[in-house]
């Protein structure tokens, strides 16, 4: 579930995923599982992902939409490094100018496993890309939870 407060500038996404929060906590910092999940051969591909995993180190990738030659940029810093319960970095997209805004991740253990819950804020108050955000992050949301599901 995704609420968006266009005129606070704030998005809010929700999902539980079976696994703990270690183990999603790993998903959403290490480098090489990043690169597993976070895209689609449909959507965009992410790679050369950096993350430098303490408050102040440096959190990045690219990205490639199918048929296109030209790069997405994501780079930020990280703020809060609180395994395996909180994450809050800045983001800068190449999209959307490199605008700095911040992103807080909260994981909390729940009898399924782990609520993740991302709150995206310093939207402003353009509704348009508080919706592509929102849309955004429900679609990552997804891909993490089909990576991290258990094997049957």
């Amino acid at each position: 579930m995704t609420a968006v407060d266009s005129a606070l500038g704030v998005v809010r996404a929700v999902i539980e995923v079976a696994a703990s929060p270690e183990r999603v906590f790993t998903a959403l910092t290490d480098p090489k599982e990043l690169e597993k999940w976070w895209g689609s051969d449909e959507m965009y591909r992410t790679f050369d992902w950096v993350s430098d995993l303490r408050p102040g180190g440096t959190r990045s990738c690219q990205a490639r939409s199918p048929g296109k030659a030209e790069l997405s940029t994501v780079k930020g810093q990280y703020l809060v490094v609180d395994p395996p319960k909180a994450l809050e970095f800045t983001w800068q997209a190449s999209w959307d100018g490199y605008g700095e805004t911040r992103v807080r991740v909260e994981l909390d253990k729940v009898p399924a496993g782990t609520r993740v819950t991302v709150v995206h804020s310093g939207l402003g108050d353009d509704a348009k890309r508080a919706g592509g955000y929102a849309e955004g992050w429900n679609r990552v949301l997804g891909w993490l939870a089909g990576h991290i599901k258990p094997a049957r």
